[in-house]
C-alpha cells in the first residue's frame, strides 16, 4: 500500500512538537526545582546573616547551607558535584576501616646452652612467646589495649634449686592484658579498668620481650612471680604535681589477689600504692625516684602476703643524639613477708643495672642480682652481661650470659641467643 507523500509530511510536523513538548518537560520540572532551590538557599543565607550578627551558633544553618548549594549544582548537573558525591561516597567505605583496631605482632625466639652445677650441659631453642595486640580508641573519652599471648618456660640454669622461680603452667594462648582506660578526665587523673601489668617498681609493667635482658631480675621472679604481678581491678592514677624542682605521681590499685605467688591463687582483695618523682638535672640528665607497697589476703590458707619496693634510675641522653649515646643506671629492692596460718617468712632482694647505647645498632648492658627469698634456701648471686643489636626497627639480635651463684653451693652457666622481631603500628611497643 503506498502512503501519500504528504500525509508523512503531516505525521512528521504532528510528532516533533511532541518530541520537543516531552524534552522540555523535564527541563521545565528541572528548571523549578533549581529555582525553589534558590529560593531557599536566599532565605537561609538570610537567616545565617542574621545569626551571625546575634552572636549566636550557626552550624546547624550553616549545614544546611552547604547542603543545598551541592543539592543545586547536581541539580543543574555539575560534573564536580557528582565527582564530590562519588568522592565522599568512597571515603565513607574507607572511614570504615577505621572502626577496626591496631593490630601488632610480635616474636621472641631463644636458644641456650646451659651448664647447670653437678649435672649435664642442655641445649634448648624455643618459641619463647608470640604477643598479639590490638588497641582501639573506643569513643572520644576511652581507649583499649588488649594482649594475647602464647608463652613457654625459660630455664636459666640454678635458678630453680631453692624454688625462687617458681614453676607456672604454660601453653595455650592466654589475655596478658585486657583493659580499657579513660582520657581527658576531671583534674587529669588517670583510670583503667581491666587486667593489667600493675605499678610496681621499673618493670613489671613492661612487656618480656621489650626488657633490656632476656630475663627478669631474680628478686621480681621471687616475690611477683615469673610473669610479673599481673591483676584484674582498677587503677587510679594522680595528675602530675610539680611540688619543688621535681615532679610527682600518685598511683592506687585495688585487684582481685590471684597472683600465685603472692596470694596463692586467693579471690580476696589486694591493695597496691606507688609514689614516684622525677627531676630533671640538666645536661640531658634524669633521675628518677619511685616506691611501691603490696598487700594481700587469701582467707582460705590463712594467708596474709606484703611487699614493699623501692627503685631509682638515673638517664643520660646528650641533646640532640638520643638515638647515638644513652646511659641508663637502675636499681631496685623488694622487702616481703607472708604470713601462712601463724607462721612468718621473710625475704628480701633486688638488682643494679647498667645499660649503654654506644651507637644508633648497638647496646651494652650488665645486671647484677641478689635475693634471699622465702624459706631456708640460700642466697643466690646472679651476674648478667648482655649486648643487644638492632638489625633494624623490626629485629633486636641479643647475646647474654647468666652467672648463678648460690651461697655455699657451685656456679652455674647460661648462654642465651634471642631474637625478637615485631610487625605492626605499635612494634616492640614496652607496655
Amino acid at each position: 500500500m503506498r502512503i501519500p507523500f504528504g500525509f508523512m509530511l503531516l505525521l512528521v510536523g504532528l510528532a516533533a512538537p511532541m518530541t520537543a513538548q516531552e524534552r522540555g518537560q523535564p527541563a521545565d520540572t528541572l528548571k523549578a526545582e533549581i529555582e525553589r532551590l534558590k529560593a531557599r538557599l536566599d532565605s537561609l543565607e538570610r537567616v545565617l546573616e542574621r545569626l551571625t550578627r546575634g552572636g549566636s551558633d550557626t552550624t546547624p544553618v550553616a549545614n544546611e547551607l552547604a547542603a543545598l548549594r551541592d543539592a543545586a549544582r547536581r541539580a543543574a548537573g555539575d560534573p564536580a558535584a557528582r565527582a564530590d558525591t562519588a568522592a565522599g561516597q568512597e571515603s565513607r567505605t574507607r572511614n570504615l576501616q577505621l572502626l577496626n583496631p591496631e593490630i601488632s605482632v610480635t616474636g621472641d625466639f631463644v636458644g641456650s646452652f646451659a651448664a647447670p652445677a653437678g649435672t649435664e650441659n642442655e641445649r634448648r631453642a624455643i618459641p619463647r612467646e608470640f604477643e598479639f595486640s590490638f588497641q582501639s580508641a573506643l569513643d572520644p573519652y576511652t581507649r583499649t589495649k588488649i594482649f594475647v599471648t602464647r608463652e613457654e618456660e625459660l630455664d636459666i640454669a640454678g635458678t630453680t634449686a631453692d624454688g625462687t622461680a617458681a614453676e607456672e603452667e604454660h601453653g595455650g594462648f592466654e589475655i596478658e592484658e585486657g583493659y580499657l582506660y579513660w582520657v581527658g578526665l576531671p583534674g587529669a587523673l588517670g583510670l583503667k579498668a581491666g587486667k593489667f601489668r600493675q605499678d610496681i617498681g621499673l618493670y613489671n609493667r613492661w612487656h618480656t620481650h621489650a626488657l633490656f635482658e632476656v630475663d627478669r631480675p631474680l628478686a621480681a621472679v621471687a616475690f611477683l612471680g615469673e610473669d610479673g604481678l599481673i591483676q584484674t581491678g582498677l587503677s587510679l592514677a594522680s595528675p602530675t604535681l610539680a611540688l619543688g624542682p621535681a615532679t610527682q605521681t600518685l598511683a592506687v590499685e585495688v585487684t582481685q589477689a590471684t597472683n600465685e605467688t603472692l596470694f596463692a591463687d586467693g579471690n580476696d582483695l589486694s591493695l597496691l600504692g606507688r609514689f614516684q618523682s622525677f627531676w630533671d638535672v640538666g645536661g640531658g640528665s634524669y633521675v628518677q625516684l619511685g616506691a611501691s607497697a603490696v598487700w594481700g589476703e587469701n582467707d582460705e590458707i590463712l594467708l596474709d602476703s606484703r611487699v614493699l619496693g623501692t627503685d631509682l634510675a638515673f638517664r643520660w641522653v646528650p641533646r640532640g643524639r638520643a638515638r647515638f649515646r644513652e646511659l641508663l643506671i637502675k636499681s631496685e629492692w623488694y622487702v616481703a613477708r607472708q604470713e601462712i596460718d601463724g607462721v612468718v617468712e621473710t625475704g628480701h632482694g633486688g638488682y643494679g643495672q647498667v645499660n649503654y647505647r654506644s651507637g644508633p645498632r648497638w647496646v651494652l648492658g650488665v645486671r647484677a642480682d641478689y635475693v634471699d627469698g622465702y624459706g631456708s634456701g640460700p642466697s643466690i648471686v646472679q651476674v648478667v652481661p648482655s649486648v643487644s643489636w638492632w638489625q633494624s626497627e623490626w629485629v633486636r639480635i641479643r647475646l647474654q650470659y647468666n652467672l648463678v651463684k648460690p651461697r655455699g653451693l657451685e656456679a652455674s652457666h647460661t648462654a642465651l641467643l634471642q631474637v625478637v622481631w615485631a610487625m605492626g603500628p605499635h612494634k616492640h611497643e614496652t607496655y
